[in-house]
């Protein structure tokens, strides 16, 4: 099937996270498809957008970088000159706009309805399954991102990876663009995740022997700190940096995506939180600790325990075992909560930074393997020229 012109369809509800992968997936489909395809992405509201990417405004249609944004309301008001697309995107199940699935059940081809990620196991049976819809010419097919080959993959977007490459060969650069406070003897990390006892993690880093630096991202990362820098009444420096013996304390402003992507692959590991950043540290090739979104009944650590399973069979053959087993834990015992709160969890990081280096071996190689044998773009478009 060849294609003219795609629909994103994305509902946002109270965080960031399902806009960042919205807003990534439509800009590595530009870069993919060029001029040849026109991409549209409609959204319930534009706060977190205006928040995310400087060029976009609060009003209900603009285009940026050859990519139309609109509202649902925008939408709403045109819907009797609106053309569905050939292909339309239904991201995380939100609700498409009934007057416009009318018409795209006579217009429109293909209605992909992509899936939060997962590492669990019956994501691969439920993959590409057709969803009747009762129109003759609109089909609907789950779409479920994962860890397998077997499954959507993950966004694998050639500008991250550019990025990437730019840090890693100019890392002092980027250290006076974000952290001209230190130099590149620091062992630098950032913190983006929800609320949490910081305690041990501090505990380990000052017996450590190195010149640390903390980068604090996000609101609720930002509170969980506040509260240790009040209990250890840590020194104040200037706007936002304080001082406690050998660790260094940066709260960071609001960043846009591109920014983000930046200061990840500049540090030494990286705590993440959600699924967007989430990728992005795996794809560092960089130790990370993973903060996942906290569920009614502890249903988040199914999808904890699913993607350990994916991670230990891509990388049980390599000759770290005890680091990876360490590893494993470390990512279990951090996401085993029944809600989100400053008491102190069961993770530890002693062994987590004494294995340090055999850690930041595996998670190279899983960036590796992420890029080979899991990108989604690649998977979805040869999906919809199949089709």
């Amino acid at each position: 099937m060849v294609i003219k012109s795609l629909d994103i369809f994305c509902e946002i509800i109270d965080n960031f996270g399902d806009i960042g992968v919205v807003y990534r997936l439509a800009k590595e489909l530009k870069v993919f498809y060029n001029d040849c395809v026109d991409i549209r992405v409609i959204l319930n509201r534009v706060d977190e957008f205006t928040n995310m990417n400087k060029k976009a405004k609060n009003i209900n249609y603009q285009e940026i970088d050859g990519i139309i944004y609109m509202t649902n309301e925008y939408l709403t008001k045109n819907i009797c000159t609106f053309s569905p697309a050939d292909v339309i995107i239904e991201a995380f199940g939100c609700n498409v706009l009934e007057e416009y699935l009318e018409k795209a059940k006579i217009e429109s081809s293909l209605l992909i309805n992509l899936e939060y990620l997962s590492g669990e196991d019956w994501i691969e049976e439920v993959h590409l399954m057709e969803s009747p819809l009762g129109a003759k010419k609109l089909k609907k097919f789950f779409y479920m991102p994962g860890f397998t080959d077997k499954t959507g993959g993950v966004i694998v977007d050639s500008s991250f990876l550019n990025r990437k490459r730019s840090v890693l060969e100019n890392k002092e650069y980027y250290l006076k663009k974000y952290i001209p406070e230190i130099d590149k003897r620091y062992f630098i990390g950032t913190i983006f995740s929800y609320e949490k006892n910081f305690r041990p993690l501090m505990d380990v880093l000052l017996k450590n022997g190195k010149d640390n630096c903390l980068l604090i991202l996000g609101e609720k990362s930002q509170i969980s700190i506040k509260s240790l820098i009040e209990e250890f009444n840590i020194q104040f420096l200037a706007d936002g940096i304080y001082k406690y013996k050998n660790i260094l304390i940066k709260f960071m402003p609001f960043l846009e995506q591109e920014e983000y992507e930046e200061l990840i692959n500049l540090a030494d590991y990286n705590f993440v939180r959600g699924e967007d950043s989430f990728i992005r540290a795996l794809l560092t090739g960089k130790p990370f600790i993973w903060h996942i979104y906290l569920q009614d009944e502890m249903a988040h650590m199914d999808k904890v325990d699913g993607f350990i399973r994916r991670y230990n069979e891509t990388l049980e053959k390599l000759e770290s075992g005890r680091a990876l087993n360490i590893h494993s834990k470390l990512l279990r015992d951090y996401n085993l909560r029944n809600s989100n709160s400053l008491e102190l969890g069961k993770e530890r990081f002693d062994d987590f930074f004494k294995e340090f280096e055999n850690i930041s071996k595996l998670s190279q190689n899983y960036s590796e393997y992420l890029e080979l044998k899991c990108n989604l773009i690649d998977k979805l478009n040869k999906f919809i020229l199949k089709y």
